[in-house]
């Protein structure tokens, strides 16, 4: 059979387009993107109604929740499975959760800490994040024998498939008298393959530092933020507000996200002028608006 020039190029050319079409039918669409959310952003309606505060960070778009208030046994009086059935009802997931547990974190009770891990597990969590430390535990001291138990709690974290992480406020930011930050000692001193960082990105700030600066010394170790953005209030003092209603430049930091290993961003407030219920959809509405999703 003979095929001209003309009919070649054209029969090529209708073969090209239906592979093209082929190929991008069995591309996997592109995945939307997921909005996260520290829950102790709506406290105050947590401890009123668990059931229906869910559900309206739910509805406002929320999917990744990082948790807070495990007692060691409960979270606000539901076993962890309960907890989880709710989460499920509302379609929303944990990938983290933060666990402040005293006798853990200053006596070593490693046996609280494994029964903590199974609440963990349950909600599905993959990263677990010490989030605070008391005032008379802030020592050089203290943050010494700090680094010690965070690596001891991070084998057995990651020996049950999660990771363990550390969130900051402004405190660490202190010096020890060898001139550097506790935060460096923090960072310097854990496991880099075992303890990741949850940079709160406000109190960096507030704190007088760049969160870009550290993303730069320490590439790749902080791989959770908190997204919480800051004004001043009627009495001249810093608080949270609604993302974008602040001045924190959110545009630089996630610019630098890849540099900072950024994997899951959770909105927070902490101080409110209007109900919690539209502090978080403001904050959520300027996010997708920016682009600003996990």
């Amino acid at each position: 059979m003979h095929y001209n020039r003309k009919e070649f190029l054209k029969k090529s050319a209708v073969l090209s387009a239906g592979l093209a079409m082929g190929n991008s039918l069995l591309a996997s669409p592109p995945k939307a993107k997921q909005y996260g959310m520290q829950l102790y952003t709506v406290r105050n309606d947590v401890t009123k109604n668990l059931a229906s505060t869910l559900s309206y960070v739910s509805k406002a778009g929320y999917t990744q929740i990082e948790l807070y208030g495990f007692d060691g046994k409960s979270f606000f009086g539901k076993t962890p499975k309960q907890f989880k059935a709710m989460f499920d009802e509302n379609k929303l997931t944990a990938p983290s959760g933060h666990y402040y547990l005293p006798s853990v974190l200053y006596n070593g009770d490693v046996d609280l800490w494994k029964n903590t891990i199974e609440a963990a597990v349950m909600m599905g969590n993959k990263y677990m994040v010490i989030p605070w430390l008391d005032d008379q535990h802030r020592g050089a001291e203290d943050f010494k024998k700090l680094i010690d138990t965070i690596n001891k709690l991070a084998v057995l974290t990651k020996d049950a498939g999660m990771k363990l992480a550390y969130h900051n406020h402004d405190f660490e930011f202190g010096k020890a008298e060898d001139g550097k930050t506790f935060y460096e000692h923090l960072l310097n001193g854990t496991g880099k393959n075992l303890v990741e960082f949850e940079m709160d990105l406000y109190w960096v700030v507030y704190a007088g530092h760049n969160p870009v600066d550290w993303f730069k010394k320490y590439p790749g170790r902080f791989t959770m933020w908190h997204v919480k953005d800051m004004t001043t209030n009627k009495e001249g003092k810093k608080e949270s507000t609604q993302v974008g209603d602040g001045t924190i430049d959110f545009t630089t930091i996630y610019a630098n996200k890849k540099l900072s290993g950024l994997k899951y961003g959770f909105m927070e407030q902490e101080a409110y002028t209007m109900p919690q219920e539209e502090c978080i959809k403001r904050s959520i509405a300027y996010m997708k608006k920016k682009g600003w999703g996990n």
